[in-house]
Formats: structure tokens, C-alpha cells, sequence
């Protein structure tokens, strides 16, 4: 959050500050870890030369024309370089599971998804190419894609809070909320302190009026991250229901 002003003044940017906060944080579910260290890029290169656009695509390339000055595939030479390598080696699985994470890195989640499709198709249980689609499709706000994803990511590996806490996170954006706490708590029990699943079982209760499981939740984050402002909104929370 923002440094706080002085006297009368800070008081104000404070409120406004803490209520922007507070509602966040009891509304909104927070990334399992999976969603959370999408992958890092390292910084984006610069745009392309003029020079650089022209010439033929090579067969089945992604389109890049209306993609405008924002497009990861006209502006970034990493992008145009990873696709460039996929596309000439279809069979080359590595080559397509890079492809999906400079995209995602970019924020261009359909094209991230493509890459990671044709990834699937060589390595259908790769479990980072899985997470990775799955966290393609739930930026994109494809919460239903996201959880298939997610579930066969689960499959491989069973043992993964993080995704366990992602796939929660798919039925609490679809308003789910018994169902997402059920994926939470499946998180805790892998790890007793995966603090980012009981900031979301809370949630999750405060969205279903279930003050007994909001108290429950509180009291473990004020265990695990006592002087967070999150765990404070949520004290207050638990303080005001009935």
C-alpha cells in the first residue's frame, strides 16, 4: 500500500487505503503459488525493427496482423523468436513449452494456450506444461478450462498445495464456495501452513456468512502472519458478524 500521508490528511488516504484493502482481501482468492510464480521473463525485449515484420510467416505461425503496437508478437523480439523456433520444429515438445511460457510471461494468454496445447499433444502429462495451461486459461478468466487443467496437473502430482489452492481458487470465482473450500482444505492438509489457502478458506466463508470457519481460518493466519494488514481486515471481518 501507499505511504501514508501526515495528520488529518493520512487519516483519510489511510481509510480510503485500508477499505480498498480490506475488500479486497475478503472478497478476492489469492493465487495457490502455482498461479502466483507465473513465469518470470527476466524483462521484455525492445520492439521490433521495421525490418524485422516483414517476410513470410512459417506454416500453421500464430497471426500477428491487428495485433496492434500492444501484441507480444509485434513487440517483442523474444516472443517473435520463440515462435519462430515452434513453429519450424512442431514435434520439438521444448520448443513449445517455451513458446506458452515467453507468452504467458507476456500476458498473452491465448497464444500462451496455443503453445501449451501443441505442447500437450507431445507430452500429454508434463505437469509444468499442465499448470501452465491451466494458469493460461484462469488469467483469461476460463475458470472452467482452468480447473481441468489444474485437475490433471493433480493427477501427476497430488502433493502440490499450490495447485490445489489454484483449483480452489476456479469454483470461488465461479461463486462455488463450499466446493472451494474443500480444494483449500485438501492444501492445508498437504501443508498446515500454506498461508495463502486460509486467507482463501476465509474468504470463502465470509462470502457464505460461515463465521465458525472465518474464525477458524483467522486464528491460523494470525499464527502464520500476524502483523499482516490482510490478517488484520479479516479480524475485523470476524469482529462484525453475527
Amino acid at each position: 500500500m501507499q505511504k501514508n500521508l501526515l495528520l488529518c490528511v493520512g487519516g483519510l488516504v489511510v481509510g480510503f487505503a485500508f477499505g480498498f484493502l480490506f475488500t479486497n482481501a475478503v472478497t478476492k482468492p489469492v493465487a495457490g503459488g502455482a498461479a502466483a510464480t507465473r513465469a518470470a521473463t527476466g524483462g521484455e525485449p525492445g520492439p521490433l525493427r521495421p525490418e524485422q515484420m516483414s517476410g513470410q510467416l512459417p506454416p500453421n505461425h500464430p497471426s500477428v496482423e491487428g495485433g496492434g503496437a500492444g501484441s507480444a508478437a509485434s513487440t517483442s523480439a523474444e516472443a517473435q523468436s520463440a515462435m519462430d523456433k515452434a513453429d519450424r520444429s512442431p514435434q520439438d515438445f521444448a520448443a513449445q513449452s517455451e513458446a506458452a511460457r515467453v507468452f504467458y510471461g507476456l500476458h498473452d494468454y491465448d497464444k500462451a494456450a496455443l503453445y501449451a496445447e501443441r505442447a500437450l499433444k507431445l507430452k500429454g502429462n508434463d505437469f509444468d506444461t499442465l499448470v501452465l495451461m491451466a494458469n493460461a486459461k484462469y488469467d483469461a478468466k476460463d475458470f472452467v478450462a482452468a480447473q481441468t487443467f489444474y485437475e490433471r496437473a493433480l493427477a501427476i502430482r497430488s502433493d502440490s498445495a499450490d495447485v490445489r489452492t489454484d483449483l480452489g481458487n476456479t469454483f470461488f470465482n465461479r461463486g462455488d464456495f463450499d466446493r472451494a473450500v474443500a480444494e483449500y482444505r485438501k492444501s492445508v492438509a498437504l501443508d498446515p501452513d500454506h498461508v495463502n489457502s486460509w486467507r482463501n478458506i476465509a474468504s470463502a466463508a465470509f462470502q457464505k456468512g460461515d463465521k465458525k470457519t472465518a474464525e477458524e481460518a483467522v486464528r491460523q493466519l494470525s499464527r502464520l502472519a500476524p502483523q499482516s494488514p490482510e490478517t488484520e481486515a479479516f479480524r475485523q471481518k470476524v469482529a462484525e458478524m453475527k
